[in-house]
C-alpha cells in the first residue's frame, strides 16, 4: 500500500490523532495507576465498560431463552447458589475467538485459559502508531514471554500483507488474521493499535485504546500480579 493511501487510512483512525485536549480528558478520568499517556482518547474504564455491557446483555439474552425453554423447576434447583460460586460466574469472559496466522495455524483464545494471561493487540500494517510502538512491544514480549502471552490481531488486511510485514520486521510473537474485522467488532474496537489485558481466567482486566509505550504495557501487566 503506497505513502498517500495510508495516510488517508490514518486520517480515518479514531486513535491515530491527538490534541492537548483530548489528553486532558483522558488523565483526568484514569484512576488505576499514574502515567505519562499519549495519543489516547477514550478512558479506558468507559472502553471495557463497553465490552462488559455488550457482554452482561448476551448472557442475559441467553438465559431468558434457556428459561423459557427449560420449562418448571423443581424447589430444589431453584435454590441459591453459594456466594463463592455466584461470584465466579459472574465474572465476565473477554470474547472467545478462532483465528489463523499467516502460516495456517489455528489458534484460540480459550487455548491459554488456565495457562497463562494474554496481551491482546488490535494493529494493521499501515498504522503509524503501531509500527511506533512495535519495538516496545518486541521488547515486553521477549522480556515476559514466559508470563504472558503477546497476540495481535491485525485487522482488514490479507495473510500476503502481513506476512512480508512479519518477515520485514522479524516479529516473533502470535499474528492473527482478522481480514473482516469479525473479531475487531467483538471487541468493540474503533482504531488501532488497541490492547486488551485477559487473566489466566479469560476475564478482561483493563483495556488500553492508543499508543503503547515499554512502560505503559508493563504497567498494564503488573495488574496481574
Amino acid at each position: 500500500m503506497n505513502k498517500e493511501n495510508n495516510s488517508e487510512q490514518e486520517k480515518d483512525c479514531p486513535f491515530c490523532e491527538i490534541s492537548e485536549e483530548a489528553v486532558k480528558k483522558l488523565k483526568s478520568g484514569q484512576d488505576f495507576k499514574k502515567s505519562k499517556i499519549k495519543k489516547n482518547k477514550w478512558p479506558w474504564k468507559l472502553w471495557l465498560g463497553l465490552l462488559v455491557l455488550g457482554l452482561i446483555i448476551g448472557a442475559l439474552a441467553t438465559y431468558q431463552l434457556q428459561d423459557q425453554s427449560a420449562g418448571p423447576t423443581s424447589q430444589a434447583s431453584q435454590e441459591p447458589e453459594n456466594s463463592e460460586n455466584s461470584e465466579d460466574k459472574n465474572n465476565s469472559l473477554a470474547p472467545d475467538f478462532t483465528s489463523q496466522d499467516v502460516f495456517g495455524n489455528q489458534v484460540s483464545l480459550s487455548d491459554f485459559q488456565g495457562k497463562k494471561p494474554v496481551l491482546l493487540v488490535f494493529w494493521a500494517t499501515w498504522c503509524g502508531y503501531c509500527k511506533e510502538e512495535l519495538p516496545d512491544l518486541k521488547e515486553f514480549n521477549q522480556k515476559y514471554k514466559d508470563r504472558i502471552e503477546v497476540v495481535v490481531i491485525d485487522s482488514g488486511e490479507t495473510k500476503e500483507t502481513i506476512k512480508d510485514y512479519i518477515e520485514e520486521n522479524s516479529i516473533d510473537f502470535t499474528v492473527l488474521l482478522d481480514e473482516q474485522r469479525e473479531i475487531w467488532n467483538k471487541y468493540f474496537v474503533r482504531g488501532t493499535p488497541a490492547h486488551f489485558l485477559i487473566n489466566k481466567q479469560s476475564q478482561a482486566v483493563t483495556a488500553w485504546p492508543g499508543l503503547a509505550s515499554m512502560a505503559n504495557l508493563e504497567e498494564m501487566f503488573n495488574l496481574l500480579e
